[in-house]
């Protein structure tokens, strides 16, 4: 797959390559068939806007991009989010950064593989959404519709009576005022302004906001890469709550999507979600055909994202693949008390 690269190395199996060339690394993911945006170039490109370094690697069959991350202590580690591989392209990225002298990698695959179990590694908890509902857009917006509980159907119709008005912008001030109410009414951390301007500025980003009299309310941000749009961020304000703006944003959403050709809307990050027939030991709750643990953390924005419908995803449990234990320990140790 690779024809040229700045820099070639050797891992004990075969030659691996750091890519250099935007055109060599999306004829690489269209020939995978990736449509993870985490692994396109834009996205390492965002990375590197807002600090991070971002190595490109690229084999005969495959490739993957990792971004190194900081620890305390002066230690780093490698993050491969969203890798689509195979066991041995696996294998093969693992004895590169084993030989950079990193602590350890964080490894989220998109699907299972046997040579993890193998592996010095631990799991932990997914970065990235584990669990998802992604909305089929090759069907009619008729179509699409009828799949939402009608309670969904419902505000999506009271928030267009009520004024609400959507717009497609690029406008960071309004995203980040509106996160600022978000962040301190809900209680959740929040990356920092500078994040969420770069990320506008990637030409991946898209951002809906919905307007009332003039008003900014509720705004989106939004990635469109291959056949997919991904909702990945999401702050409104504390007013005007009861027109269902958020409702309305999505389905907008969706039509702006489908409109650019994609063929999927993935909704990012739900509970895990259990068939309606099968036992929950914890209390559940169930909405539009799904059921997932009452107590779960993320089962206010489940039930508000299973109203529109669509098709489960699960992604494999994350690993840290160890490679200097005693720094390991050490990290995991600062982390109680940095």
């Amino acid at each position: 797959m690779v024809k040229k690269s700045s820099i070639r190395y050797h891992t004990g199996y075969m030659d691996i390559q750091i890519c250099t060339d935007k055109q060599i690394w999306d004829k690489g993911l269209l020939t995978l068939h990736n449509n993870e945006f985490l692994q396109s170039w834009e996205w390492g490109e965002f990375q590197r806007a807002i600090g991070k370094e971002v190595i490109r690697l690229q084999w005969d069959d495959g490739q993957a991009q990792v971004i190194i991350h900081e620890l305390p202590l002066g230690m780093r580690y490698a993050y491969a989010p969203r890798l689509q591989t195979t066991d041995y392209g696996l294998q093969l990225i693992l004895n590169f950064l084993k030989k950079t002298k990193y602590v350890y990698a964080r490894i989220e695959l998109t699907q299972s593989l046997s040579v993890v179990s193998s592996l010095s590694s631990v799991v932990v908890a997914n970065r990235q959404p584990q669990h998802t509902l992604t909305i089929d857009l090759a069907k009619s917006p008729e179509k699409i519709l009828q799949a939402m509980h009608p309670k969904t159907r419902y505000n999506i119709h009271l928030a267009e009576k009520r004024g609400v008005v959507v717009k497609e912008e690029k406008n960071s001030e309004v995203f980040w005022r509106l996160n600022a109410e978000t962040t301190a009414r809900d209680h959740f951390k929040s990356h920092d302004k500078m994040y969420y301007t770069k990320m506008l500025a990637s030409p991946l980003a898209r951002q809906l906001t919905a307007y009332l009299d003039g008003t900014p309310i509720v705004s989106h941000i939004l990635v469109i890469y291959g056949d997919t749009c991904t909702y990945l961020h999401g702050a409104s304000s504390d007013t005007h709550r009861n027109t269902m703006a958020p409702y309305l944003l999505q389905w907008r959403g969706m039509e702006m999507a489908k409109s650019r050709g994609c063929t999927y809307y993935d909704l990012w990050g739900v509970a895990p979600l259990k068939n309606p027939k099968s036992e929950i030991r914890n209390p559940k709750s169930c909405f539009n055909g799904y059921c997932w643990e009452a107590a779960h953390p993320w089962t206010g924005v489940t039930r508000f994202k299973a109203g529109f419908g669509g098709e489960p995803r699960s992604y494999p449990e994350a690993v840290d693949v160890i490679f200097q234990p005693m720094k390991y320990a050490l990290y995991k140790l600062a982390r109680k008390f940095l």
